[in-house]
């Protein structure tokens, strides 16, 4: 049975079925070789692909570090609204409100409904802090960013279920 799925990347139709992905979570599916050029950041010549990898880390953050389920609806209109010019945010700067909202200021998962609405309250703040941690200790965000390629680099493994089958030629005294 096909499995169609888009490929957040190349945003291109595939069936994982025939064709080699990765699944990170239940909605976030990739080629695996767009995936690979991602997180190797051959793609971030350009700003659009970067934009990409930040939102796609942002959103890898959250499940994997915050174990959050993303209201995918909900985050791509919030990301948009925060990115446009007259905002003034970067998509970097939004992954480190993020990252400063869940890690430093301990920020509730239930409140924030699959979204990341604080992001305008806290960006002036998380980029105080993070520019007085890399003032501090100087290399501090290159560190995290290639933490954040390495992660992705790791392998992804998929689990898949089997349902027992119950056998029946034994006798339930609850089918009685």
């Amino acid at each position: 049975m096909a499995h169609i799925v888009k490929c957040r990347i190349c945003h291109k139709a595939f069936d994982t079925e025939k064709e080699e992905a990765v699944i990170l979570n239940k909605q976030s599916y990739y080629h695996r070789t767009c995936y690979e050029e991602w997180i190797g950041g051959r793609m971030n010549a350009d700003k659009e692909a970067d934009d990409l990898f930040w939102k796609e880390s942002v959103i890898d953050f959250l499940y994997r570090e915050i174990k959050m389920e993303v209201d995918f609806v909900k985050f791509e209109r919030q990301w948009t609204n925060f990115t446009k010019p007259e905002r003034k945010m970067t998509p970097k700067g939004i992954y480190f409100a993020v990252r400063y909202h869940f890690e430093v200021q301990h920020g509730s998962i239930e409140k924030s409904l699959g979204g990341i609405g604080i992001v305008p309250y806290v960006y002036k703040s998380s980029s105080e802090y993070w520019q007085d941690l890399e003032y501090k200790k100087r290399g501090t965000i290159e560190a995290i960013v290639q933490q954040i390629r390495e992660r992705g680099l790791r392998p992804t493994q998929k689990i898949v279920r089997k349902e027992e089958k119950k056998d029946k030629n034994k006798w339930d005294l609850g089918d009685i």
